[in-house]
């Protein structure tokens, strides 16, 4: 046994343990079968943030491989810490979506996961490319105005978020939007190459889909992709009347963005977004804190990934 544990790679374990919807058994299994493939190095983070400080530890103490073991949010932090080293990322699903697990074709099964990571070190290295809204980057996406408002309201009740999951994000964007009446006009403005737009509510993709219900992919940059440049959705005005026409062009037919209230463009190097007010912000989910304006850009060579 001494022998074979010498052989094993190394890597460092950060774990979200609050993520998801994971029974504690089933995240107890998938670390003993990270451990029995791995010699590990463990870490739980204990608060909003924390996953960034121990990623960039690790990378700084020359880590060749550290593992996210939770959602979106977790993964978005892990990455945010590794970012611009040489240490690579290796994903293990624990959320709700698992979004950037599902573009890299990662299994969200944990157990099937460890496999998948285990057979991914016989692989070259994937150099992937990260948004960046100012200093924070997203791996699949950032939002401003009515949707990031909805992810804080998720991240406030968070057992509810575990209990019923993607379904409780929807029904906390439904809310925000019927409880109030900011959102509806333009309040900010997007500029870049496209010129000056305003807007009521922005969405910008590194990757895609923005997010999933009921296992059906929902797609509000159709043509975003992850090795490409970055991509904005934007509502230039949210009319209570038109959301059965969003939901619809959402669900079923897939075109929300030749709806006249959308902007649109791909394949994006740079652009800003201001408000004489300040607005809500996430990446991937995270609430950050409110800014008066934004500058996004895509970082090419950000992150090394084990996938």
């Amino acid at each position: 046994m001494r022998r074979m544990s010498r052989t094993k790679p190394v890597a460092v374990l950060i774990v979200n343990p609050n993520a998801g919807r994971l029974p504690d058994a089933t995240r107890n299994e998938a670390v003993e079968a990270l451990r029995s493939r791995f010699r590990i190095d463990g870490y739980t983070t204990s608060s909003r943030g924390s996953g960034i400080a121990i990623a960039a530890e690790a990378a700084n103490d020359g880590a060749e491989l550290v593992i996210a073991f939770g959602g979106d949010g977790h993964i978005n932090e892990v990455a945010n810490g590794l970012a611009g080293t040489s240490t690579a990322l290796g994903i293990i699903p624990g959320g709700t979506m698992n979004v950037f697990a599902r573009v890299l074709g990662v299994p969200l099964d944990p157990l099937a996961a460890a496999d998948h990571l285990e057979e991914a070190l016989k692989r070259p290295i994937v150099e992937t490319p990260l948004g960046r809204m100012n200093d924070r980057y997203f791996t699949f996406s950032a939002g401003c105005g009515f949707d990031a408002e909805a992810a804080g309201r998720v991240e406030r009740y968070v057992p509810a978020k575990r209990r019923f999951g993607e379904v409780f994000f929807y029904w906390s964007a439904f809310r925000v939007l019927t409880g109030t009446y900011r959102h509806r006009k333009p309040t900010m403005k997007l500029r870049g190459e496209f010129g000056e737009v305003p807007v009521a509510m922005a969405v910008v993709c590194n990757a895609g889909p923005y997010a999933y219900l009921a296992n059906r992919p929902v797609n509000l940059t159709p043509h975003v992709d992850l090795f490409k440049g970055i991509d904005v959705f934007a509502l230039r005005s949210m009319r209570l009347e038109s959301l059965p026409a969003y939901a619809w062009r959402v669900a079923v037919s897939g075109d929300l963005v030749h709806h006249p209230d959308v902007f649109y463009a791909s394949d994006l190097d740079h652009f800003e977004l201001s408000s004489d007010r300040p607005f809500h912000r996430h990446v991937d989910g995270e609430p950050l804190p409110p800014a008066h304006s934004v500058v996004f850009e895509i970082d090419p060579r950000a992150l090394k990934v084990r996938a």
